[in-house]
């Protein structure tokens, strides 16, 4: 997919970062469901996101895929720690696509969660329950 965004004219990219949380989240994703992913984003009509582990392209299907945003370049090796954000490029294929950065992000964690619930459900009976141990002086 890298390579498909490079071909596509950019309006124009920023250097950024993304919250850990989400970050680590999407890389889960990548690791338990495989990857490349691609996911359908409810709420915004006709967009779709592609992952892997190189870019994260939220894509215009009825435009035969055109890229509508794009992150790239991540600097995780650099992070001390899985709490701090990640660096990396976001690209704007579109005059407005920064109206909507925030709701691809916030909805690609969404989604990403939804389906590794579907895949990994949490059984009930794996789960022990832990007894406080009370001291006595």
């Amino acid at each position: 997919m890298k390579s498909r965004i490079e071909d596509t004219p950019k309006l124009r990219t920023i250097s950024t970062e993304i919250e850990s949380n989400r970050f680590n989240q999407v890389r889960l994703g990548l690791i338990r469901l495989g990857g490349p992913i691609r996911m359908k984003l409810p709420g915004l009509r006709g967009m779709d996101v592609i992952i892997d582990g190189q870019a994260w392209v939220c894509v215009d299907r009825t435009l035969y895929d055109l890229p509508v945003l794009a992150w790239t370049d991540f600097k995780s090796q650099h992070r001390t720690g899985i709490h701090e954000p990640v660096q990396c490029l976001l690209h704007y294929y579109h005059v407005h696509a920064d109206l909507i950065t925030e709701t691809v992000l916030a909805t690609i964690v969404s989604v990403l969660t939804e389906r590794m619930e579907e895949k990994y459900p949490a059984r009930a009976s794996a789960i022990l329950q832990l007894q406080a141990n009370k001291r006595t002086a």
